[in-house]
């Protein structure tokens, strides 16, 4: 409903947030009480016969009733918090607006709208009803959401007393849940997008209450259902973790943070880093959305893909981010905001794709970022999960192009993925790790793929990407290993190849923290430009996203007090080992003689060509 003014004042949401209070210790004790009963029959070894088998029966189907019954408590538990908080926060802006109209001598209707006897404060007058029917706006839109959410668990719950009911099926059949999700883990992707499109929404969510953790990664199933699994999972995950003897008090915030609203990115404005960390948005807009994984997993580092944003029609494009070298799942803040900034300027979904470990270390031959059996594991995945993409798109929003972004070591495994048929209408490499690990050209099935590179002067994978794919092999010593993120017909070095359009690093924005107004460059070019949404980088990334323009690349003579690099030095690998070497060993020296923190790229100047490139259109 729409409250008047008058109304919102006597609400008290207090009792929103008690509910959740209660349904979520309600949730523990059922799962705690489960977890007992199951765990008291299971140890006991000394009992056997008809009677144990049927009685361990009869214990593992009221354990999954507990688990479902459980699951459906959380929602109850989430939704009405974050009921509470929406409410609460419209509530206290709207009075809080209202107030300071009527301070400032303007009339304010029940209804939201402003007048002043004085006809030159018109202006301000529709300043303040806009942003009062702004707020109402909010609120109706927040009571609707849940209202509906919080009834369909009401009923959930109600239809589930005594067991989870059966649903039917496309052909008039009905079976147990239970049962239809295990077959549904033996069908094809396409075959599971089939049988999932014949059931009612009812049935649908019905399946996910009763199997969150089969469904939550599957492909095939639709993204709607597999996020509604994955909010189930990350929930249970939490309270899994928390129920721990030695809790991992990281992951406990992590989890805490994946389950709290964050900004509309359709909105306006970034998005802190701060904000992603917590959970807690430093400035809590009206429009606070739900996030949503498509897929979850605590297996290894921790495993996600999250979705910002909506597939929808009117999308200029569907974005796909894949991070670098340390990312996991606890760590993933930065990942997360960088993404939603991604979605933001360019209008467009974009996944941020974590479907695997990562290298989490830059050294370690065996499993850090030289090791390309990170890439080789993940690869194929994206190329399943680009059909998955596809299959959306084709849903919500036919011939809309999906871009491909792969940073770092994730550029090798977009690259990677592309050699073993990922299909994109745009590849972007930024300052990538090379072409791909397997040794065959890239396999698009796509033959207009437009592909694009970017790597800042100065940075380190520069000497990587130029690095042989043979290694090398100096007469009278040991030989040295190829780069192994080096196709061996593609080479290593993205930036170099035919057919692939260099984009220009540019420079910070002025709002950068570290660098502003700075031309990209050195060690920080490798991924500072990622936490400026108005970077030069940054933009070019937006661009090929969402399809408008970017900024070509201009070579760039850059010196400071320690390093020169030159025209030429770029892809030049020797020059740009040179280059790397002299940083190095001015930072070796500074730290012998008591400055450890010494930046040999700080304060650069650039002696040849300080423009920007040319604005080129990405279609």
């Amino acid at each position: 409903m729409r409250p008047t003014i008058p109304q919102l004042d006597t609400w008290n949401l207090e009792g929103l947030h008690r509910a959740a209070e209660a349904a979520r210790a309600n949730a523990d004790i059922l799962s705690t009480s489960v977890d007992d009963c199951s765990r008291a029959v299971s140890t006991a070894g000394s009992w056997h016969g008809q009677t144990k088998d049927a009685a361990s029966r009869r214990i593992d189907e009221e354990v999954d009733h507990g688990y479902e019954v459980r699951t459906v408590l959380l929602r109850v538990a989430d939704d009405a918090e974050d009921a509470y908080q929406g409410l609460n926060h419209s509530k206290t802006y709207v009075l809080d607006q209202k107030n300071l109209a009527v301070a400032q001598g303007f009339a304010v209707a029940a209804d939201g709208r402003v007048t002043h006897p004085d006809p030159e404060k018109e202006g301000d007058a529709g300043v303040f009803q806009l942003n009062l029917m702004s707020g109402l706006d909010e609120i109706e839109r927040l009571d609707n959401v849940f209202g509906t959410r919080l009834r369909e668990s009401v009923g959930d719950l109600g239809a589930m007393r005594d067991g989870q009911p059966d649903i039917t099926l496309a052909d008039g059949s009905v079976q147990d849940p239970d049962a239809v999700a295990i077959r549904l883990a033996s069908m094809s992707p396409d075959e599971r997008a089939t049988f999932l499109a014949g059931l009612s929404a009812q049935a649908q969510r019905q399946l996910v209450i009763a199997a969150p953790e089969k469904l939550g990664n599957l492909n095939g199933v639709p993204f709607v259902m597999r996020i509604e699994a994955n909010e189930i999972n990350v929930r249970n995950a939490l309270t899994s973790e928390r129920a721990e003897p030695n809790r991992d008090e990281s992951r406990i915030t992590q989890l805490e943070a994946m389950l709290a609203p964050v900004p509309n990115p359709e909105g306006t404005g970034t998005l802190a880093a701060a904000a992603a960390a917590t959970g807690k948005d430093a400035t809590p807009r009206l429009d606070m959305v739900d996030r949503k994984f498509v897929m979850f997993s605590t297996e290894g580092n921790g495993r996600m893909i999250e979705m910002i944003g909506e597939m929808k029609s009117g999308a200029p494009g569907v974005g796909v981010y894949v991070p670098g070298t340390s990312t996991n799942l606890n760590g993933s803040g930065s990942n997360h905001v960088a993404a939603w900034n991604l979605a933001d300027k360019s209008g467009s979904p974009v996944f941020l794709y974590m479907e695997g470990d990562f290298p989490q270390s830059l050294t370690s031959p065996s499993d850090g970022a030289p090791s390309p059996g990170f890439a080789a594991d993940m690869a194929p995945r994206l190329v399943d999960f680009g059909r998955e993409i596809d299959r959306e798109v084709a849903a919500t929003t036919p011939g809309t192009p999906v871009s491909y972004v792969g940073h770092s070591y994730g550029g090798s495994i977009v690259g990677s993925a592309e050699q073993l048929g990922l299909r994109a209408d745009r590849i972007l490499h930024a300052s990538s790790a090379g072409t791909g690990v397997f040794d065959t050209g890239w396999n698009n099935p796509n033959p207009d793929v437009q592909r694009y590179s970017m790597t800042a002067p100065g940075d380190l994978i520069g000497v990587v990407q130029s690095y042989p794919h043979e290694g090398l092999r100096i007469p009278g010593a040991v030989g040295l290993p190829g780069n192994p993120h080096a196709s061996e017909l593609l080479g290593g070095d993205p930036d170099e190849l035919p057919g692939v359009t260099r984009l220009d690093t540019g420079f910070y924005s002025d709002g950068s923290t570290d660098h502003p107004n700075e031309v990209v460059f050195g060690s920080d070019g490798h991924g500072k430009y990622w936490d400026d949404p108005n970077s030069t980088a940054f933009e070019n990334i937006v661009g090929v996203i969402s399809g408008s323009d970017a900024t070509a690349y201009v070579e760039r003579g850059i010196e400071t007090r320690y390093v020169d690099i030159g025209l030429g030095d770029n892809g030049d690998g020797g020059k740009e080992a040179f280059d790397a070497a002299k940083a190095a060993g001015a930072g070796a020296l500074a730290d012998a003689f008591g400055d450890p923190n010494l930046d040999p790229y700080a304060n650069p100047h650039i002696t040849d060509n300080p423009q920007l490139g040319e604005k080129i259109d990405v279609t």
